[in-house]
C-alpha cells in the first residue's frame, strides 16, 4: 500500500483552473518532492489530497484511507503548511505541550527531543513572539514530530530558513527517512531538494509535467551531451538513426548556432556520435557533456511546454 495516491485531481475556482488532471503516487519510505515555482499549485494540491479542501473532481487516499476520512488516521499523519500557527504568548516548550495535549499524544518523542531535532533546544523558554520566521517554521516542524507519525507532509519547509537552518532540516529529513518515516515535501527550492529527495514530481501550471525517482529524472545511466552543429535538421536525422542515441531538444546558442541536446545509452560511445556527424559532412563546433540537475530538467521541461503551447 502506498503512502499517498492521487488520481486525476482537479481544482477550479470559477473559470480559473488551479490544478488539472494531476496524478501521483508517494511510496512508503520515500522522500517525495512536489516541486515547482510559486503559484504552480503545490499548496492547493496538498490541501485537496489531504481532504482539507474539496477538489472539483478526482480522488486521493492517504495511508489507505480516502481523503474524506483522514480523521481516522489518528496521529499517523502530521502536516505543516507554510503559514504555521503558534500561540505567540507561550514559550516554544509550552506550545509543544499544548499541542501534545490537544492531539492526545501519549507516546513518541518528547518535547525536548523534537526541539533538539530541529535545533531549537536553546530556544525552549523563548516566547514565540520573539522567534524569527525561520525559528517559527522549525518549531512548527518540531510539533509535527510529536507522537508517532508514519507520514510527514510539509509545505515549503525551507522557507525563511538561513543556510544553517536549511542544512539542519535536510539532515533531519534524511534521519527521519532512515527511521522509516515517509515524507512529502513541497518546495520551489530545487537545488536543496535535489540533495534529499528520492522521488519528485515537477509541477507547472497545475499539472505534473514529469515525475519519477531521482535517477530517472536526472537521466543517470545515460550520457547527456550538447552538440553545436550546422544543418540541424540533417543532424537530427543522423542522430535518430544512430542506435542508442536520440535528440531530446534544441536551443539557439549565444552566437545563433543550433545546439542539440542528445542522450546516449551507456553502450553508445560519444566518439561514435561525433564520427557519425563528421562523416556525414556536418560541421560540429562543440560537443560537451551535460550534467543534469533538477533545475536544468525543470527549465528544459518548461521550455518545451512553452514551445508546444506556442505552436498550438
Amino acid at each position: 500500500m502506498s503512502a499517498i495516491e492521487i488520481h486525476e485531481l482537479c481544482k477550479r475556482y470559477g473559470s480559473q483552473t488551479v490544478v488539472e488532471g494531476l496524478s501521483l503516487t508517494v511510496e512508503r519510505g520515500a522522500i517525495y518532492g512536489l516541486l515547482g515555482p510559486n503559484g504552480s499549485g503545490k499548496t492547493t494540491t496538498l490541501a485537496c489530497a489531504l481532504g482539507l479542501l474539496r477538489p472539483t473532481s478526482g480522488s486521493s487516499t492517504v495511508l489507505g484511507e480516502p481523503a474524506r476520512r483522514i480523521h481516522r488516521l489518528d496521529g499517523r499523519l502530521s502536516v505543516v503548511f507554510d503559514t504555521a500557527i503558534a500561540l505567540p504568548g507561550l514559550t516554544a516548550r509550552q506550545n509543544l505541550e499544548y499541542l501534545r495535549r490537544v492531539l492526545g499524544h501519549r507516546r513518541g518523542r518528547t518535547n525536548e527531543e523534537v526541539l533538539e531535532a530541529v535545533g531549537l533546544a536553546e530556544m525552549a523558554k523563548k516566547r514565540v513572539r520573539s522567534l524569527s520566521l525561520g525559528q517559527s517554521k522549525r518549531l512548527a516542524i518540531a510539533g509535527a514530530l510529536l507522537g508517532e507519525p508514519e507520514l510527514l507532509v510539509l509545505d515549503e519547509p525551507l522557507s525563511g530558513l538561513d543556510t544553517m537552518g536549511v542544512r539542519r532540516m535536510l539532515d533531519l529529513f534524511r534521519e527521519l527517512r532512515n527511521e522509516g518515516m515517509t515524507l512529502l515535501l513541497s518546495s520551489h527550492r530545487l537545488h536543496e531538494m535535489q540533495t534529499v529527495v528520492t522521488h519528485a514530481g515537477i509541477l507547472h501550471g497545475g499539472r505534473i509535467v514529469k515525475d519519477g525517482d531521482l535517477d530517472s529524472l536526472l537521466g543517470r545511466g545515460e550520457g547527456r551531451y550538447r552538440v553545436t552543429v550546422d544543418r540541424a535538421a540533417e543532424a537530427r536525422q543522423r542522430i535518430d538513426a544512430l542506435q542508442g542515441a536520440r535528440v531530446d531538444g534544441e536551443v539557439l546558442g549565444d552566437d545563433g548556432a543550433t545546439v542539440l541536446d542528445v542522450r546516449l545509452e551507456a553502450a553508445t560511445p560519444v566518439a561514435l556520435l561525433n564520427r557519425t556527424l563528421v562523416e556525414a559532412g556536418l560541421e560540429v563546433s562543440s560537443l560537451e557533456a551535460r550534467v543534469e540537475t533538477l533545475q536544468t530538467v525543470f527549465e528544459g521541461l518548461i521550455d518545451r511546454h512553452g514551445a508546444a503551447e506556442g505552436a498550438a
